[in-house]
């Protein structure tokens, strides 16, 4: 008997088994799905506007709270700006393309949606933000190349094993200092996205590499491809579905914001509840109605509806603040009280945070509660510059007259420039302000050039230096 038969056939069918393997097909169709997505979100206002992100499917957790499961799988396909899109596509292509030679579009798919589905899914638990970004399911990859390398190295090619296990550790570890140590990242999301990538392939293997067909075999299925798309498809129909109907809703909201601009309460009043009946589960028509009911004095109703709105979003500050508003025109400062002490939560502790309260109430006018809660936070800590200089601020500036004090805005104004030896630039701007006030208009100038020396850009500074001049008559 011979063998020949099988000697002939098994290479060439190997062969070009993994020559089409190593076509990364499903990386390129994530990276044309990512620009798509991208020019679609710049089309309808920007991808860098808040309101378009979170119309599109940006992970923020009150709207996962709320059944809007779909922004689990969305925020992988969303990028904030043209840099952050170009640099998740240059990470895209150069891990996709070796993950997915390893284990073929099917699994490689599903490894990533997952991954991206991990990343969103720790983000809005963990974050407070509006994240969105391919990053978190990079994060995957590279945690499944790590996994990979020590369990299933056998199933990698000779030409990428130094990619992966120790070899992909160092890009990780650098990659996550820099996302803790640069502000506004979501390193949440990144762990999130490494840690699935990471089990996702222990329980997903790669095929071996030694795979041999006989006759009747066939190549390792794809199939599995179908279930991520799927998942993607039916997050993508829920959030057109989600962008169409919110679009007449923002038109009535807008239109209801012009109408109470202009003094027309009462004829704003028709879109704003016809706003709420179309999206009773989204904060914003809630807000604008409650808006409405405190600009006509019906506040108990005002209250409920911002009380909606804060239900829907616990984290929406316009709900918040207005329910404040509500609560202080009712005359229940405890309550405006309690309100801003739960948006601080554990940081309402100490000087800073007491600080932080201040700032709240003198935001929202809340003058007497703001030089109280300033007071604290500088019996606290009498070295707090920061509080210095916003009590300082709300003294010399405050709408109301009753609550300036020119002579103590001059003094804690000077605490907090000297506290910072004069290296901040807006405490030597409420110095000069509070000099201002003071009538001392020569030295408010001079003082403004030293403010302006260190923000020569700021138009804020420029327009008070312009009203110090006039002032000194310079």
């Amino acid at each position: 008997m011979s063998d020949a038969p099988i000697i002939i056939t098994t290479p060439p069918q190997a062969a070009s088994f993994f020559q089409r393997r190593y076509t990364p097909i499903a990386t390129f169709v994530l990276l044309a799905l990512n620009v798509a997505i991208f020019a679609l979100m710049e089309y309808a206002g920007g991808s860098q506007n808040p309101e378009v992100l979170l119309n599109f499917g940006a992970s923020y957790g009150p709207f996962i709270h709320r059944g809007e499961y779909w922004r689990l799988v969305m925020p992988m396909f969303l990028h904030i700006g043209w840099a952050h899109l170009i640099i998740n596509s240059i990470g895209l292509f150069a891990l996709g393309r070796i993950l997915e030679s390893v284990y073929g579009y099917g699994r490689f798919t599903v490894l990533y949606v997952a991954s991206g589905i991990g990343s969103s899914l720790l983000s809005m638990t963990l974050s407070h933000s509006v994240s969105a970004g391919a990053s978190g399911a990079i994060f995957g990859m590279a945690g499944a190349m790590l996994t990979v390398g020590y369990l299933h190295r056998e199933a990698v090619p000779r030409r990428w094993r130094r990619a992966f296990g120790g070899g992909i550790l160092p890009l990780i570890i650098l990659n996550l200092a820099l996302g803790f140590s640069i502000p506004g990242i979501d390193n949440w999301g990144h762990l999130g996205g490494l840690f699935v990538g990471m089990l996702m392939s222990g329980l997903v293997p790669p095929p071996r590499l030694d795979w041999n067909p006989g006759p009747t075999d066939s190549e390792p299925s794809q199939l599995m491809a179908a279930i991520p798309l799927a998942v993607v498809v039916l997050a993508m129909g829920a959030a057109v579905e989600h962008y169409r109907a919110f679009r007449p809703v923002a038109r009535l909201i807008e239109e209801s914001q012009k109408l109470r601009g202009a003094g027309q309460v009462d004829k704003a009043m028709e879109p704003a509840k016809a706003a709420v009946q179309l999206l009773p589960r989204d904060e914003r028509p809630h807000e604008e109605l409650a808006s409405l009911y405190l600009q006509q004095g019906r506040v108990d109703d005002a209250i409920r509806e911002f009380t909606e709105a804060r239900r829907l979003n616990p984290l929406s500050l316009v709900a918040q603040r207005g329910l404040a508003r509500a609560y202080q025109q009712k005359g229940d400062v405890g309550q405006v009280a309690k309100i801003f002490e739960e948006m601080l939560g554990d940081e309402a502790k100490g000087s800073e945070g007491q600080r932080a309260l201040g700032d709240l109430y003198s935001q929202d006018d809340f003058y007497q509660e703001a030089i109280q809660q300033y007071k604290k936070a500088l019996e606290l800590d009498g070295k707090n510059a920061v509080a210095h200089n916003n009590l300082a601020w709300l003294l010399a500036t405050a709408k109301d007259q009753q609550f300036r004090n020119p002579q103590a805005a001059l003094e804690h104004a000077q605490k907090a420039v000297a506290l910072s030896e004069w290296k901040e630039a807006t405490f030597i701007d409420t110095l000069a302000e509070a000099l201002f006030v003071n009538g001392k208009y020569d030295e408010a100038v001079k003082t403004q050039t030293l403010a302006l020396k260190k923000d020569p850009d700021n138009r804020e500074y420029q327009e008070h230096m312009a009203r110090y001049r006039k002032a000194a008559g310079v």
